[in-house]
């Protein structure tokens, strides 16, 4: 029975169970003294019933006799009938038994002190189990109040087995969840006051420049030249805040989950392709080169929309952070269980101090000449493999370029 599970239950029951044998033990001792004693007191009475009657002139013979032989029927109706003329009944007066009535008192007498004994056995019993029972409760009770009032850290103990110590895990792992939670929703709160920070940060610099732009113009409107330079900058610069708001937007959708992959088992080649082309003409206005090498009949189990974002990221981060003559080298290559893309440059390469945070939202190098960057495109590259059970690990070299590598677990399609 589950009941039994608890400890404290268990502990009672067996406690309660040695009173009731122990009791029944000593019961036992007691009717076996009982029969004895009554052996006695009969043997007495008729020690003195012998007696009187040899006083009296009756030949041992005769009173040998009435205790030995047995009784017929007419003997024992004419000794009833002369006992009861003098008044032995089953009501018989107690003076007329004088030891009987002793021993009856003796008896009742014990029978209640040992009635009293039993019950306060079983009642103790009962008040430790409840004492330790309402001890626990009490505890309980202190640990929640402590936690209510802000200590996290503290636990009911539920080392033990039984229905309150499950109550108590419960308790627990209730406590538990509500401190995650409110980790959680700590860290939300800083990350929305972070993100607001560098929005506004972000914004300003641009918002600035329109303004400044705008006055320009409406300064100098008769200056065709200097209105179409300046509306020119204005184009740049809300452009430079459509960039910022579509990207928040794709890395915020990410983080809530509000993404749905459209996964399929895509051509890697095809993807890189279709990537590159999006950047030849940048590439050959800026001199520099971008070459594909790998199997084209490699395939990755991907949305190739979102994985052609992640890829170009890296390609535009590259292009953005080398001098004219390099080179950007994509290749990619499977094994059984892993599908690597791999994108190498030639590059300014990445500081030493910078290496460990260039996938941080909003991460601006403070060694990096580029000032146009808003620090969204790591951020969202990480997010799109991360969502597509993939890692990106980079590796660079300062003066000599960085190599961003795309680990991807083959999976099923219907584990994805």
């Amino acid at each position: 029975m589950k009941i039994l599970t608890n400890k404290d239950i268990r502990r009672l029951f067996l406690g309660i169970s040695a009173v009731i044998i122990l009791f029944l033990v000593i019961c036992l001792i007691f009717s076996q003294g009982i029969v004895k004693d009554f052996k006695v007191r009969m043997l007495g009475h008729d020690y003195g019933v012998a007696g009187y009657l040899l006083e009296h002139g009756t030949s041992p013979s005769d009173v040998s006799a009435a205790f030995k032989t047995g009784k017929t029927e007419g003997e024992i109706s004419a000794g009833k009938n002369l006992l009861v003329s003098l008044g032995y009944e089953t009501d018989i007066n107690d003076k007329f038994l004088p030891d009987m009535d002793k021993l009856i008192f003796k008896y009742r007498l014990i029978t209640i002190l040992g009635s009293i004994i039993f019950g306060m056995s079983i009642i103790t019993a009962f008040f430790i189990y409840f004492k330790r029972q309402q001890n626990m409760i009490e505890k309980a009770g202190f640990a929640i109040n402590t936690f209510m009032r802000g200590d996290s850290t503290v636990r009911i103990d539920d080392d033990e087995e039984g229905s309150l110590y499950e109550l108590f895990a419960s308790i627990n792992s209730m406590a538990t969840s509500l401190n995650t939670y409110g980790g959680k929703e700590k860290h939300i709160k800083e990350f929305l006051k972070d993100t607001i920070a560098d929005i506004s940060h972000q914004l300003k610099t641009p918002l600035t420049a329109l303004k400044m732009y705008n006055e320009i113009i409406q300064e100098e409107s008769g200056n065709e030249e200097t209105v179409k330079k300046f509306a020119s900058k204005t184009e740049s610069a809300l452009g430079r805040i459509e960039v910022l708001i579509q990207n928040l937007l794709k890395v915020t959708r990410f983080d809530a989950g509000a993404i749905l992959l459209n996964k399929k088992e895509e051509n890697i080649e095809s993807i890189i392709q279709k990537t590159v082309s999006s950047f030849e003409t940048r590439a050959q206005i800026e001199q520099k080169s971008i070459v594909v090498n790998g199997s084209y009949d490699a395939f990755l189990y991907c949305d190739k929309d979102w994985m052609i974002e992640a890829i170009g990221n890296i390609i535009k981060n590259a292009l953005d952070h080398m001098e004219a003559g390099g080179k950007i080298e994509i290749e990619w290559n499977e094994s059984p269980l892993i599908t690597k893309i791999i994108i190498k440059d030639n590059g300014n390469g990445i500081h030493p101090e910078d290496i460990h945070h260039i996938f941080k939202r909003f991460y601006r190098s403070s060694f990096s000449q580029d000032r146009q960057g808003i620090g969204l495109g790591l951020s969202l590259v990480k997010s799109i493999v991360e969502a597509h059970n993939g890692t990106v690990i980079v590796e660079s070299t300062l003066g000599e370029g960085s190599i961003f590598t795309l680990d991807f677990l083959k999976t099923y399609k219907s584990v994805s």
